[in-house]
């Protein structure tokens, strides 16, 4: 699989390390408007599906059932950090659904967030599943699984009924039979389905502007859009890339993580899905690829840039809290970008 320079690490101006990896900016019919590396290879998309997989929340009707917020839905689509408004939220969540944390199929791990895991650690307390940084994808899952009256026994299975239904929307987002390709486990228990990266940017597209898909699905994809706009600190946290990308574009660009270097950004206004894979997995460098792509596409303002400004060119601190390096855009990547608006 050929890669692209991407991202390079420098330290006192001298380039450390190099990343590479392949990108893809789609539009929602499915034609690639520009490509880095080689984009028709399987990857895993891993959690940067999980805004897609959230839809059957809304369809079912178990969103409205269960008269979930803004906040919730946010959390489905979410790979939070285990703060406590994500804590608080999936406890009260499963407590609406008479269910416990005992339910959940992913494992008990410490919140991500440094903070948070060190006051749990502080009061003799250990993790727990709701820590999970996929918890509100499960917890989404088994409100759909409840309304639908679906056994909740083993829902994280491929051959739940859930599970068959959450690879078909997929698949109809990516308009391909994702059954042909491997199916591998996601580190929470749920199945991780691959795709090819054309395939991934063309699903990520639709998702942005949904006008060829069932009037149903459509209508779910756009309350997801208001839930993830209004609520973004719920997808991810304080200080990630995802939660202040969302929040300072006010929903132009909803962006979305995945594990081993994968992130996605779907641009509704423009009918425009972005998707990027990181050769190494390396998580420093996703967010800097997709911001300069982003800039490249002239989807930043410059104002929105300088807010953004501690993710495109993120410093390299040392022990002693002093500036040493940066991490950026190769130099010999995207050399002419379009002009901020």
């Amino acid at each position: 699989m050929s890669y692209e320079l991407l991202v390079e690490v420098t330290r006192n101006g001298t380039v450390e390390s190099r990343h590479f990896g392949a990108a893809v900016v789609s539009d929602f019919k499915g034609n690639v408007m520009e490509s880095w590396g080689d984009i028709t290879q399987l990857i895993f998309p891993r959690s940067a599906l999980k805004p897609m997989l959230a839809i059957h929340l809304i369809e079912s009707g178990a969103s409205d059932y269960y008269a979930l917020n803004d906040a919730e839905l946010s959390l489905a689509c979410s790979s939070h950090q285990g703060e406590k408004i994500h804590q608080d939220l999936v406890e009260s969540w499963l407590e609406r659904l008479g269910l416990t944390e005992k339910h959940l199929a992913c494992g008990a791990v410490l919140p991500e967030d440094t903070e948070s895991a060190h006051q749990l650690l502080a009061s003799g307390l250990q993790g727990c599943r709701i820590h999970h940084n996929c918890s509100g994808k499960h917890t989404g899952f088994l409100s759909t699984a409840r309304y639908l009256d679906m056994p909740l026994e083993n829902y994280h299975q491929l051959d739940h009924p859930l599970q068959q239904l959450s690879l078909s929307i997929l698949s109809d987002l990516a308009n391909v039979d994702l059954t042909q390709y491997p199916v591998g486990i996601d580190g929470c228990g749920l199945p991780a389905p691959t795709m090819t990266l054309q395939q991934l940017g063309h699903a990520t597209a639709r998702f942005a502007k949904p006008e060829d898909l069932s009037e149903q699905r459509a209508q779910a994809i756009y309350r997801l859009h208001e839930a993830m706009t209004n609520e973004p600190l719920y997808i991810a946290g304080h200080g990630t890339m995802v939660s202040e990308l969302n929040d300072v574009t006010k929903g132009a660009v909803l962006a979305k993580t995945g594990a081993e270097g994968i992130v996605t950004a779907a641009l509704p206004e423009r009918g425009l899905g972005i998707a990027l894979k990181i050769a190494d997995g390396s998580e420093r460098a996703r967010s800097v690829a997709l911001l300069a792509i982003l800039n490249h596409l002239g989807a930043l303002s410059n104002e929105e840039q300088k807010k953004l400004q501690a993710h495109i060119s993120p410093t390299i601190y040392n022990s002693r809290g002093r500036a040493v390096g940066e991490i950026r855009a190769a130099a010999s990547w995207l050399p002419e970008r379009s002009q901020t608006h």
